[in-house]
């Protein structure tokens, strides 16, 4: 619910800070008060129009916020959530500018926003009635929604079968889509993979093996002079005068006078075990030097390999993990290509059995919305007669979506859309004579607004929208129309916060929160100030709009009659 509206330099508005309450709130004032630059200031802020123009004069930006409650608004929620801006907790704060320049700055809780984020925020908030802005009962893309809420949950039950059927038609055809290639491309399709799985099968490629052809090259290409120093190192420690001579002459030394002193001792065993060691070095290196040879025809064998698996790196993945990860691949494909035919029996059986069940569920909706069409003609038709429209005639206009390509019904040959096969369409006729219209084409503001108002009235439990504004549903009206009307808005109160302007004391004093315009002087300007009215207060805001200036005893006594009469009902 909106739970205040900060307005500054509107048009006559200076600064001003509107409190609201759940429940049924009324805005009373003088003809020219200001009452409907209020409305107008919310309009701006959930996306309306702004007119550079309504700066009020001195002043360079207009600013308009407002604060709301999103306990009871589960929609609200989503919508933020999808555009990032989430509250923490239920409170949302809207705040749009405008400058002279014609800059627009908008924001979502402190958070920098756009006007269309606005305007999509603000159609889960409020639906203004008295201009054709922010009205979503006015378009006819929401009349099936409503229609099918309407309906209860045997209606909703029918839907989602509908719903199931057709979300599974689309996989299929998806599948089918993929899979109805031409023949053509098909086999292309096939005798390149089974090219490239025998030239990788060919290869018989292991992982690792061309860091061990790497290695084995460089040892191939290296062998005479891998085998030349090797020999080297061996005649240098086993050869004549050696490492190993020079090294066993000094262990023959210290064994002479090792006897002498116990670390000498010590080192012999040292030096003991360094010849042993190499001495085994030694040999090692004459085995290993035995095994090298040179063989020019390994070598051949080995650069031919590695070329070929270049090649095939080149055209099938970086390393042989994955090439053979890619020959994996091509089985998968492979086995779906060759079984694609059986496959594509299979999916086009598929398919006439779901569009069979599709059928049936669509047609037994589209019977059911009928059924509740009736209904709910009769529900607004009765709010339309309370509120004194006994003339006007409401019907709901239920057609198939054509389509000279799709699915055959025994009555014609019809599309199948998200919803179903229907499209839905609120007709009224506001005088007698006059034909079936859509909603839009309603003239008369006043006659629109209790239009809305019958819809809400019938729509009420099913309807998401938490704030519902009333600009000119008193126009042309009074008396008995008048009090119907403002039994009808505490009706629709009693689901979502309602705020009304009205001229009319029957309505105000069915309110639960009165607010009063005023637009007073001081010294050479004017500015608006909104006051919300006590018991007392109230009395005397009804008995001005009962008599006008002039407040009588009598406007007073009927004033209090009035809300006396409201206050028993409750």
């Amino acid at each position: 619910m909106l739970t205040e509206l900060l307005i500054r330099n509107l048009a006559v508005i200076d600064e001003v800070q509107v409190p609201f309450q759940n429940g049924f709130n009324v805005l009373t004032g003088e003809t020219g008060a200001g009452k409907s630059i209020i409305i107008h200031a919310l309009n701006f802020l959930i996306g309306g129009k702004g007119d550079i123009d309504l700066i009020r004069t001195g002043t360079d930006v207009m600013v308009v916020e407002a604060v709301f409650d999103l306990s009871r608004c589960p929609q609200g929620k989503e919508v933020l959530g999808e555009l990032g801006l989430e509250p923490e907790d239920d409170t949302l704060i809207l705040s749009r500018e405008l400058s002279r320049s014609g800059r627009s700055r908008c924001r979502v809780n402190g958070r920098a926003a756009t006007v269309a984020m606005l305007k999509q925020i603000g159609k889960t908030l409020v639906d203004i009635h008295g201009q054709h802005e922010h009205q979503s009962l006015l378009e006819p893309y929401n009349h099936l929604r409503f229609l099918d809420a309407f309906g209860g949950d045997e209606l909703l039950r029918l839907k989602e079968q509908y719903t199931s059927f057709y979300r599974q038609l689309i996989q299929v055809e998806r599948e089918l889509s993929e899979l109805q290639q031409s023949e053509r491309d098909r086999i292309q399709r096939l005798d390149l993979l089974r090219y490239q799985a025998e030239e990788i099968d060919k290869a018989n490629l292991r992982e690792g093996e061309e860091e061990e052809l790497l290695q084995e090259r460089q040892l191939l290409a290296n062998a005479e002079k891998i085998v030349e120093r090797v020999n080297y190192a061996v005649q240098q420690l086993m050869g004549d005068e050696g490492a190993l001579d020079a090294l066993g002459n000094a262990l023959q030394a210290l064994k002479e006078i090792a006897h002498l002193d116990p670390i000498l001792s010590e080192w012999q065993s040292v030096l003991s075990q360094a010849f042993d060691t190499l001495q085994e070095a030694g040999f090692e290196l004459e085995r290993y030097a035995s095994r090298i040879e040179f063989d020019p025809e390994r070598l051949d064998e080995v650069e031919n390999r590695l070329d070929l698996i270049r090649r095939l790196k080149r055209k099938y993945g970086d390393t042989i993990s994955a090439i053979l990860r890619y020959r994996e691949q091509i089985e998968r494909e492979l086995q779906k290509l060759e079984t694609s035919e059986e496959r594509l029996e299979t999916l086009q059986k598929e398919r006439e059995e779901l569009r069979s069940k599709l059928a049936e569920a669509a047609l037994a909706l589209s019977q059911a919305r009928k059924e509740v069409a009736q209904r709910l003609e009769k529900t607004v038709q009765s709010h339309l007669k309370a509120l004194m429209m006994e003339k006007a005639k409401f019907k709901i206009a239920i057609d198939r979506i054509p389509d000279p390509n799709g699915l055959k019904l025994p009555d014609g040959v019809f599309a199948f859309g998200r919803d179903g096969i229907d499209q839905v369409e609120f007709l009224i006729s506001t005088n007698p004579g006059e034909p079936l219209k859509p909603l839009a084409k309603i003239a008369s503001g006043g006659e629109i607004s209790r239009t809305m108002l019958a819809l809400k009235a019938s729509l009420q439990r099913t309807h998401e929208i938490p704030v519902l504004v009333f600009d000119e549903i008193d126009v042309g009206i009074g008396g008995k129309t008048a009090e119907a009307v403002g039994e009808k808005l505490r009706e629709v109160s009693r689901y979502a916060q309602v705020l009304c302007v009205t001229h009319l004391p029957q309505i105000a004093a069915l309110a639960d929160w009165h607010l009063q315009v005023e637009k007073v002087t001081e010294g050479k300007r004017t500015r608006v100030i909104v006051t919300p009215l006590q018991f007392e207060e109230r009395v005397k805001e009804l008995a001005r709009m009962l008599s006008g200036k002039q407040i009588t005893q009598a406007s007073l006594q009927h004033a209090q009659e009035l809300l006396a009469r409201v206050s028993a009902s409750r």
